[in-house]
């Protein structure tokens, strides 16, 4: 059954609210990555439309590399039972497909992975290597593994498939925290501190004190995992809708398509599914797919609870 305080449809909601919550900040950033705030200005006014586009020319509504990698993790969930190798060939059966837009780490390593066939050798360590390439994709551990000590080892490996640097790691457990605390029914401040409860690296600890009351200006977007990590927890903390913290955050331009979708993972899983505007879910690709895997994730959660 699903933890105290949280229904059976509260759960499927949440669920869903996660998965689309990261496709749908990918779809809408995908439009501006690489801008800055003041060309996006310049250009929209304020972006706040599905339209595709972007420096890879997208259609509206396509997964960019964000949404296809975290549907790969998924389905070593989905088509079970887990395991490591599962991950890393569906990673490498994405990667051969030659998508247009791949972070310098995920490449290095996927190519590794493809050379020597171990996923746990392949990933990247060094400081140049502390990219937000695994904390977009992360997801989807979080929404299955209930259990504390599963769902930290399974989120560290795959993590380090790609993005090995202990940063990258803890924010991609950190992350796990929040979203396993809100399905709980834990509130906000609650699922924080959990995760702040978690022995990490100082620069995790950080993004995870971010103060919400800063304005929105005052965020970077780039892609470190650091200062993607801050903008989520910085998102979740908003007293907004699901549509003015994700519109607020991918219109300070630069890493738009994965601030997008990692705030969004986690703003969705708080606010459920319906708190993403209709219009935007209506032009997901990805859409039916991500709806019809919640019911095998709620299952997979109650199975281990």
């Amino acid at each position: 059954m699903p933890a105290d305080g949280v229904s059976h449809i509260e759960m499927r909601d949440r669920i869903g609210g996660g998965l689309l919550g990261v496709a749908a900040g990918d779809a809408l950033g995908a439009t501006l990555e690489f801008m800055t705030a003041a060309d996006i200005r310049r250009r929209y006014g304020v972006h706040r439309e599905i339209i595709g586009g972007g420096p890879f020319h997208w259609r509206p509504g396509q997964g960019t590399d964000d949404t296809d990698l975290t549907w790969a993790v998924l389905c070593a969930y989905l088509d079970g039972p887990y395991s490591l190798e599962r991950v890393a060939r569906n990673m490498l059966r994405w990667f051969d497909t030659g998508p247009p837009d791949v972070g310098g780490a995920t490449a290095r390593a996927l190519g590794r992975l493809d050379r020597t066939g171990d996923p746990r050798t392949s990933g990247n360590t060094g400081e140049r290597s502390c990219g937000n390439g695994s904390l977009m994709r992360c997801i989807p551990t979080a929404l299955a593994r209930p259990d504390d000590a599963t769902r930290h080892r399974e989120l560290a490996e795959i993590s380090a498939v790609t993005h090995a640097h202990i940063r990258c790691i803890d924010s991609c457990v950190a992350y796990g925290e929040i979203v396993n605390g809100l399905l709980e029914g834990a509130r906000v401040p609650e699922a924080l501190a959990a995760a702040r409860a978690l022995h990490m690296d100082p620069a995790v600890r950080s993004a995870l004190d971010i103060d919400p009351r800063l304005p929105v200006e005052r965020l970077r977007t780039s892609g470190y995992v650091i200062d993607s990590l801050g903008c989520a927890v910085w998102a979740v903390q908003q007293e907004y809708t699901f549509e003015e913290v994700i519109v607020a955050l991918v219109n300070r331009g630069r890493d738009t398509d994965t601030t997008g979708a990692i705030a969004g993972g986690l703003v969705g899983v708080l606010q459920g599914i319906e708190s993403i505007p209709p219009r935007w879910r209506r032009k997901l690709e990805y859409h039916d797919r991500l709806v019809g895997a919640v019911p095998q994730l709620v299952g997979l959660r109650e199975a281990a609870s």
